[in-house]
């Protein structure tokens, strides 16, 4: 099927991650407003001899404005955001009334498996979690029993820089889950990644914050997170990567993978490879009245792509 979303960031080694698009915005907005004051100062001089006091304070206040924001987003991107501090928070959180065993999501019997390929620094995972997508997802298939979500770590980004901190946050999910409380931690995670990426957002120190301000039992967590007890079953996961997968996150319905490789899927592309499985010829109403949201969120997204893989020309 033919696609005009974005493609991913290049993924060579050495690559430095894109703006967050979240700090993207921001900027673009400021920049709007800055344009803005310009041309209404312009317009108000006084008889063609020049600015108005007013409009000369005017743009003094829009270039001050420029100069605050531009720092506050290159002292977010260069610290990794939230390396420091109190935990944030989860905004989006996975229903605790669904059952879970280990890292799926729903009922293990339910008849169409939904396998989701992440990695916790990736931000077009961020927004794939938080932005509708997986929520319609997860309220219109996995809650009803139609389908279970199933969890895999890819480690993309840290085969780009050369870390571990991916790696080092899926052990901390998976020492969450032998506790029962994977999906919660992977909720904390998120929520906690850096806006660029960056590795120090997921330090032993700062997963080990993150877990208890989870409400994790640390007596058990936290030698599993300091011995990296589960840091070879996820490296060894990555030779299990389905070849097509091309970045993250990558969806898998059935075993086939949803959308093009190396692009993130929408809401409709999930909901109709579920409903085909399914053996149904229609969506139902409260899937479609969600497709559309989820689509929307989804249909910008970048992925993270994995090492090898030629992304596809983003859009300027």
């Amino acid at each position: 099927m033919t696609s005009n979303r974005p493609g991913g960031r290049s993924s060579s080694g050495g690559s430095t991650p894109s703006t967050s698009r979240r700090s993207a915005r921001q900027q673009r907005l400021a920049n709007r407003e800055a344009n803005r004051a310009m041309s209404r100062a312009g317009t108000r001089g006084s008889s063609g001899n020049g600015f108005s006091p007013l409009a000369m304070w005017s743009i003094v206040f829009v270039v001050v404005a420029i100069v605050v924001v531009g720092a506050a987003l290159f002292f977010t991107q260069s610290s990794g955001g939230t390396s420091t501090g109190t935990p944030i928070a989860p905004g989006v959180v996975t229903p605790a009334n669904i059952p879970e065993s280990d890292r799926t999501l729903g009922n293990a019997n339910a008849p169409v498996t939904v396998d989701l390929y992440g990695d916790f620094r990736c931000t077009a995972c961020f927004d794939f979690t938080t932005g509708g997508t997986e929520q319609s997802l997860i309220t219109n298939y996995i809650a009803t029993g139609k389908a279970k979500l199933v969890w895999h770590d890819f480690l993309t980004i840290d085969a780009n820089d050369g870390t571990t901190a991916s790696r080092d946050a899926a052990n901390a999910a998976w020492c969450a889950a032998d506790q029962g409380k994977f999906w919660t931690m992977r909720d904390w995670l998120y929520a906690n990644q850096s806006p660029s990426e960056a590795a120090s957002a997921f330090t032993l120190t700062r997963l080990a914050a993150i877990g208890k301000a989870a409400g994790l039992d640390m007596t058990t967590f936290q030698p599993c997170l300091d011995n990296g007890t589960h840091d070879a079953a996820i490296v060894a996961e990555q030779s299990s990567i389905p070849s097509d997968a091309g970045g993250t996150p990558a969806i898998y319905v059935n075993k086939k993978l949803v959308g093009a490789s190396g692009q993130v899927a929408t809401y409709a592309d999930i909901q109709a490879a579920i409903d085909g499985a399914l053996g149904l010829t229609a969506p139902s109403t409260s899937a479609g009245a969600s497709a559309s949201a989820g689509a929307s969120a989804s249909a910008s997204l970048s992925p993270s792509v994995s090492p090898g893989a030629s992304p596809s020309a983003t859009p300027s």
